[in-house]
């Protein structure tokens, strides 16, 4: 049992059809190669103002050419440390953390190993910010794929805190990144469907980034679905983000979460 399958347009319509029909039975041919290997979290540190933490991420790994998923988020996250870098560390918000975490397509193991390995300095992270996917929208014409010339609708799951969601709905009017989505990170599930998702779960505040094209999954996701006009706005919409974290404590953001009740 498999829990979906992607087709394209044109071979729903045909099945569709089919199914007018009456009974209809195919078969379904799978072909994979399994076999176990090591792979690795990408982590570095910037000192800050102060010794609590901010923690940007995305994953490393993907399963085809993977330039949305993830190489674009790859990039999202070396900007954010490109940046930061050339701020004098007494005018960084706090330290910051770099993550490309291992493991996409194994649960998310390595945001889980991560999160295991540094339990013990979870309560020092303000707050945690996964930036995935900057992508072209494409729709299909004449049974090809061809880019509608829209960014994918963005989705920006955000930690139910009004100063929070007040920093990331200014970030995008400042940015003009049209077709943006303010998320709870629990609207689909118990957690964002990001990699920074077992963060929520570990109850740390977030603001996690993410496109989900039908591509993703497929061996059409090349260089040329980037959306690459949403790099730089994304790029600068994070900065304004984390900076806007200065002088607001990680014990502050926990009060403050455990003095809202759930909608």
């Amino acid at each position: 049992m498999i829990p979906g399958v992607w087709i394209n347009g044109s071979d729903g319509a045909r099945l569709r059809r089919y199914f007018g029909a009456g009974r209809v039975q195919g078969t379904l041919v799978n072909r994979a190669i399994r076999h176990d290997i090591t792979s690795y979290n990408v982590v570095g540190e910037l000192p800050g103002a102060d010794d609590d933490s901010v923690i940007v991420g995305s994953h490393h790994d993907g399963p085809w050419a993977s330039a949305v998923e993830d190489a674009s988020g790859v990039a999202l996250v070396l900007a954010q440390a490109t940046y930061w870098s050339r701020i004098p560390p007494a005018q960084r918000p706090h330290r910051l953390v770099f993550l490309l975490n291992a493991g996409h397509m194994a649960g998310g193991a390595g945001v889980h190993a991560f999160i295991d390995r540094h339990r013990k300095e979870l309560d020092r992270v303000v707050l945690e910010v996964h930036l995935e996917h900057a992508a072209n929208e494409i729709v299909e014409r004449d049974g090809g794929l061809v880019a509608s010339g829209d960014p994918e609708p963005r989705w920006w799951f955000t930690s139910r805190l009004a100063p929070v969601e007040a920093i990331v709905r200014e970030a995008i009017v400042a940015e003009q990144l049209e077709r943006s989505l303010i998320l709870p990170p629990d609207v689909f599930g118990p957690m964002p469907t990001s990699d920074g998702g077992p963060f929520h779960l570990a109850g740390l505040p977030l603001v996690n980034f993410l496109t989900a094209p039908f591509y993703l999954y497929d061996a059409s996701d090349t260089l040329d679905k980037i959306h690459r006009q949403s790099l730089v706005p994304l790029t600068r919409a994070a900065i304004r983000i984390i900076a806007s974290t200065h002088g607001m404590s990680a014990a502050a953001m926990r009060e403050s979460t455990a003095s809202r009740s759930p909608r």
